[in-house]
């Protein structure tokens, strides 16, 4: 969003911690310093530390967001710089709950993009094994969302929820996530190369994390499989146990995060893009990990509830299948059928690819410019 924003020429200014995620890990060139002031692209970059717990727990947790909230308040100007807005977004919720106390005698406007709820998620998940933190939680979230003039989020449920949150007296819009630059050119690059899709293979590429479920899908899968194959890419808080149940499931393997060339040529030869949710926790979020897919044209299987914001997607594109969390039989049925009649998978692949167009980057990012520009205006006026 910095490089659209800079290259449409307004001056833009990021702050940010330091690279960790999936892995929980800071690279190695990264240990140990505090702060760094670069120049990404041409656009100002600070980054500024935080506590990375190497086994993230539900309390560390806390600590780190906590940590990176400290951090902002104490590093997060740009000398001889005021902004004239500022956007932010959940996660993390400590950058959110910082909206109140930086730039506090200033009356500048604050746009918050929600990505993920990631309280409830935590909290419904059992990440969070604290009950009595539950309402103080939800009662920051509320606070901390309530500083922002506009807030969006990437889903019409999600919206739902939100509305629900912090009532209607703030803009609530919709402005989906939008398909990578780089990832689009190397599926355009890949292509003209006419890659064959691998029959009987689903793909999964991404984090591996407890919201995701995936230990918990590979049971049903070892029961469902129907002689598909899967494959993993990825890392995150669960690799550990992923490796361990992987060891004794026949027909998938485990691999470590793919650079984006090799990403695309798997999303262009693979059969179906596997994307999987935790029962309870879809309204949360939608996964990333969707976009690209659809982007290469590649079918999707959705492990998750029928009315999450993925499950909703899902049928409404017509680009392929969901599979409640737990149906063995509805996850035989699906794959058998796509084995059987191959041109199911071709005409979800024609649709995936039109639905993709909802997700264009000048498209999305254009809505969100054009929110800046009447947050801009908005504080002009109160200013003057």
């Amino acid at each position: 969003m910095s490089e659209f924003l800079y290259a449409c020429g307004h001056d833009v200014r990021v702050l940010c911690t330091f690279s960790y995620y999936p892995a929980w890990c800071l690279r190695e060139e990264d240990r140990g310093i505090s702060i760094r002031n670069e120049h990404w692209k041409g656009i100002p970059l600070k980054r500024i530390a935080m506590y990375i717990p190497a086994r993230p727990s539900g309390a560390r947790r806390i600590l780190s967001d906590f940590s990176f909230f400290l951090s902002i308040l104490a590093r997060n100007g740009f000398r001889g710089w005021k902004p004239d807005v500022v956007l932010t977004a959940s996660p993390m919720f400590s950058q959110c709950l910082a909206q109140r106390f930086i730039y506090p005698f200033r009356r500048i406007p604050r746009m918050i993009v929600v990505q993920d709820f990631v309280v409830d998620a935590a909290l419904e998940l059992g990440i969070l094994k604290l009950p009595l933190i539950g309402k103080p939680l939800r009662w920051l979230e509320r606070w901390s969302f309530r500083s922002a003039a506009t807030l969006s989020t990437i889903s019409d449920a999600m919206l739902e929820k939100l509305r629900g949150i912090v009532g209607d007296e703030r803009r609530l819009i919709l402005i989906p996530n939008w398909i990578h630059q780089s990832v689009a050119n190397e599926i355009a690059r890949q292509r003209q190369f006419a890659p064959l899709r691998r029959e009987g293979v689903l793909l999964y590429s991404g984090n591996l994390g407890v919201k995701q479920g995936l230990p918990q899908f590979l049971e049903v899968f070892q029961r469902g499989r129907d002689d598909w194959n899967l494959e993993i890419h990825g890392g995150g808080a669960e690799l550990g146990r992923m490796r361990e149940v992987v060891k004794d499931a026949p027909g998938v393997t485990l691999g470590e995060v793919l650079p984006e060339a090799d990403y695309v040529t798997k999303l262009l030869t693979t059969s179906a893009c596997l994307v999987t949710q935790m029962p309870g926790v879809g309204a949360n979020f939608l996964p990333s990990k969707l976009l690209p897919a659809l982007a290469a044209g590649t079918p999707v299987l959705a492990v998750c509830e029928n009315d999450s914001p993925l499950g909703r997607e899902v049928i409404r594109g017509q680009f392929g299948e969901v599979v409640p969390p737990g149906d063995t039989e509805r996850l035989r049925l699906v794959l058998r059928h796509w084995r059987a009649s191959p041109g199911i998978l071709k005409t979800y692949s024609v649709n995936a690819l039109a639905w993709a167009s909802h997700y264009s980057r000048d498209h999305v990012l254009g809505q969100y410019e054009a929110e800046l520009l009447k947050l801009v205006a908005q504080g002009s006026r109160q200013n003057s």
